[in-house]
């Protein structure tokens, strides 16, 4: 029986978020050739995923429709354990967690190709988010550090990536 790895045992190694195919809306977080975490939609109009990896699985839900908020919820459970805030003009964010524990998420569109960072209340970086180039869709994510945080609730990582998403797909529209 293998056992799961956090996130933080992946720190020395380069992730990217990508997309395998085209033609279906699945996200894939991946070391090397190792898919860590999935993230898909069930069908093609749906606009929520369920994210799949390290063992759980966990679903994005909007609690209302008139707020950009999402709520995050295990599988097999009815009820949100943990909440994303959305900042104002879209540049952000807080994670609000078990526990009271929060997360910040930034977003800089005049750093080179909009650096999305996951920062602690004391604005410890402990993760970024980046375009690899303009010309390619995927993104590397950089672990700045061993964090606890992220080792329990890894699905961070792919809601960040769902909003930046969700950023690029309302940019194109207008």
């Amino acid at each position: 029986m293998n056992a799961v790895k956090p996130l933080s045992h992946y720190l020395d190694r380069p992730l990217r978020l990508v997309q395998p195919s085209v033609w279906k809306r699945v996200f894939e977080l991946r070391a090397g050739e190792t898919v860590l975490m999935t993230m898909r939609f069930e069908k093609w109009y749906n606009t929520l995923p369920y994210i799949e990896g390290f063992g759980e699985t966990w679903l994005l839900s909007k609690p209302s429709f008139w707020r950009s908020s999402l709520d995050v919820t295990k599988k097999g459970s009815q009820l949100p354990f943990a909440r994303f805030v959305a900042g104002k003009w879209g540049r952000g964010g807080t994670f609000e967690l078990p526990n009271g524990e929060r997360v910040q998420y930034t977003f800089d569109l005049w750093k080179m190709n909009g650096v999305n960072e996951l920062l602690t209340p004391n604005s410890v970086r402990l993760a970024a988010i980046a375009k690899e180039s303009i010309w390619k869709g995927h993104f590397t994510v950089t672990l700045d550090r061993p964090s606890e945080l992220l080792d329990r609730h890894p699905w961070i990582i792919m809601t960040v990536y769902h909003t930046i998403q969700e950023r690029r797909s309302r940019a194109a529209a207008v």
